[in-house]
């Protein structure tokens, strides 16, 4: 029997007949407001992100924030909830809503409740007589009681569960360089990030990233402010000083409520104790937030990976490089890191993590804006980077970090399906892993699963955001899952918090460019053109401008500047723009062999590729069960007919 309702406490609503009761009376709701109020009763008790909620209600609309507001104070009119003591529908702020109230499903012929006349329920049915009538309203009113009182168990329940999520987030600020001449800062960096990531892993604590948190670098910072503007409970500061061969580490666990210590620990150690301090602050703090694991997991979870303390060192120095790239762009720091890796992985052939940072570096996403690029071909780097893949996977003693290993390896031995398969699994585990959602994205992209895709772009926007700071692969991703849209509404949230990010500048554009918003394109463009992107890429989103508004003979002259100096992906791209396939098909169809086919898979997340072109990638393709899709054409590419 196929369910007709949903009911919470006095509330159902009629899936069939698109109607909402309050015990017996009907509810009056427009379309917009049932359509919210549906799509919240279906995921009852659990956080509906804001764009979640816009697709059900504005499907291919970019409304803005003000509209979903209004609609769900509508519809809180309508229920007699109250936005300041909620009892039914709750406010994430900044992220979106949730329906407080456990729901159950129910088929037409598991209602009693009587209803008006003409009700969908009793509708062509024959009214019962007056004794029968009051025994179904005494069973109705008997019903309502027990409802009532499960409501107020589920409220104070749902109430408990909230302030203990809150409760259980945190943010790792910079640790400060005390060392005379700051000469350190490179350890202190290091350390910041591995104690983040190490809470990271924990199921039931929200920790903000390092990126966020950098911003909050000066020693003088308040530290109850920074609670509040990235929405935590608690913040750990700490500091850092060495002298010869001794080193002091200071770290404090600050409740933001009422500034209270939880914890603090000042640690005096020569060199070779450096290791048991990041992992004894690490464990401590899950200790501190209560988290759900039991110690000898918690130890487990925070181990560092090696006891070799040159090992350890390079690794953090390799960490420190890579965060100043991450926040300069400068590819150089990320080569240095990758020799650091390299030291690392050397000095201790068991130290997965150095293993996995290391292969990363050997083998990147020719489709990114930045890639590393070592200038050897295709086929040596995987090589290196399956190697290195393969040595993290035999040492590692983390079994959620060795499915990620393991979905990259099967990635990169072309085992589509398996990779996609592992890396669910892996998110299963560490569902707030927003790197491994970027990576699900490119999966999704190559295994056919356009669903997965927009699952990965709806993650990536909620958790980046959550946390302070966005990550445009978000706009990316759902450009390419064709959600323009919804790209267009993700762009300018993004936007609104970072507007001086290149990359964001530059994703966002195109999103505006495909969703035919070409003035709000425009304007961006100039910031583009101003920002620190590489040259090719400017050029592209000037041949897409130019496409666009119909200026085809400037969009042939800057492809022919990009194909003097710019990369196989960006030229590609420029001669989708102009039209010109056969020309893009020439530029990729030296990857169609063995030795570059996973380069050349990594095409497959943009939909106006066809991989029918390249027999031995369609041979692949077909080999592991991947449906051939529909290509999509480039919307508002140049009309050169």
């Amino acid at each position: 029997m196929t369910d007709r309702f949903l009911v919470a406490g006095p509330y159902r609503l009629d899936l069939e007949d698109e109607r909402v009761w309050r015990a017996e009376a009907s509810l009056h709701l427009g379309g917009k407001a049932f359509a919210l109020l549906r799509a919240l009763m279906e995921r009852p008790q659990v956080l509906v992100t804001k764009d979640e909620l816009y697709e059900r209600a504005w499907p291919g609309l970019a409304v803005s924030d003000s509209v979903l507001t209004t609609a769900i104070k509508e519809l809180r009119r309508a229920l007699g909830d109250n936005a300041r003591n909620p009892e039914v529908i709750g406010t994430v702020h900044g992220r979106g809503y949730r329906f407080l109230l456990p729901v159950e499903r129910r088929a037409a012929g598991e209602l009693v409740a009587a209803s008006p006349a003409g009700d969908a329920v009793s509708r062509g049915r024959t009214r019962p007589a007056g004794w029968m009538a009051a025994l179904a309203l005494g069973v109705v009113g008997l019903v309502i009681l027990v409802a009532a009182v499960a409501w107020q168990r589920s409220l104070a329940t749902q109430a408990t569960a909230e302030a203990s999520a809150a409760s259980k987030s945190v943010v790792v600020l910079p640790f400060a360089d005390l060392t005379p001449g700051r000469s350190e800062t490179w350890f202190a960096d290091g350390m910041t990030e591995e104690i983040s990531s190490s809470l990271a892993r924990a199921p039931d604590l929200r920790v903000i990233s390092r990126r966020a948190a950098s911003r909050f670098r000066e020693n003088d910072t308040d530290v109850r402010a920074v609670a509040r503007e990235l929405d935590v409970a608690h913040v750990l500061t700490g500091s850092v000083r060495r002298d010869g061969d001794h080193v002091r580490v200071s770290a404090q666990l600050i409740r933001a409520a009422d500034g209270a210590q939880l914890w603090s620990q000042t640690y005096d150690r020569r060199d070779r104790g450096v290791i048991s301090i990041q992992e004894d602050i690490a464990f401590h703090i899950a200790s501190s937030l209560k988290s759900i694991l039991e110690p000898a997991r918690l130890r487990a979870m925070v181990d560092a990976g090696t006891r070799s303390v040159e090992a350890y060192e390079a690794y953090l120095r390799g960490v420190a490089l890579d965060q100043r790239q991450s926040d300069e762009g400068d590819v150089g720091y990320a080569r240095a890191a990758a020799e650091e890796y390299e030291r690392a992985r050397a000095l201790d052939p068991n130290f997965a993590a150095a293993h996995w940072r290391s292969a990363n570096s050997w083998f990147g996403n020719t489709t990114r804006v930045v890639a590393i690029g070592r200038g050897q071909n295709d086929q040596l780097e995987r090589a290196h980077y399956v190697a290195r893949l393969d040595a993290a996977i035999a040492a590692s003693t983390d079994e959620a970090e060795r499915l990620k290993y393991q979905a990259a390896r099967a990635s990169a031995q072309l085992q589509i399906k398996d990779a996609h398969r592992l890396m669910v699994r892996y998110l299963e585990v560490r569902p707030r892993d927003m790197d491994a959602w970027e990576e699900m994205a490119d999966l999704s992209a190559y295994a056919g699963e356009r669903r997965w895709m927009a699952r990965a772009a709806e993650r990536l926007q909620t958790l980046s955001m959550e946390d302070g700071y966005p990550r445009s692969r978000a706009i990316t991703v759902s450009v390419m899952a064709l959600q323009y849209d919804t790209a267009v509404q993700r762009s300018r949230r993004q936007l609104e918090a970072r507007p001086d990010n290149a990359l964001t500048q530059y994703q966002a554009h195109r999103a505006f460019v495909w969703a035919g918003r070409l003035a709000e394109a425009r304007r961006l463009l100039e910031q583009v053109n101003a920002s620190g992107m590489p040259t090719d890429t400017k050029m592209l989103a000037e041949i897409r401008q130019a496409c666009a508004e119909g200026r085809v003979e400037e969009a042939r002259i800057l492809r022919r500047s990009v194909d003097a100096i710019g990369r196989e992906s960006i030229r590609w791209q420029a001669a989708m723009l102009l039209g010109d396939t056969d020309g893009a098909y020439r530029l990729l169809l030296p990857m169609d062999t063995d030795g570059r086919l996973p380069t050349l898979m990594q095409f497959l997340i943009y939909p106006e590729f066809d991989p029918s072109a390249y027999p031995n990638l369609n041979a692949r393709l077909t080999h592991e069960g991947v449906a051939r899709r529909a290509v999509t054409p480039l919307p508002y590419a140049c009309k050169t007919a």
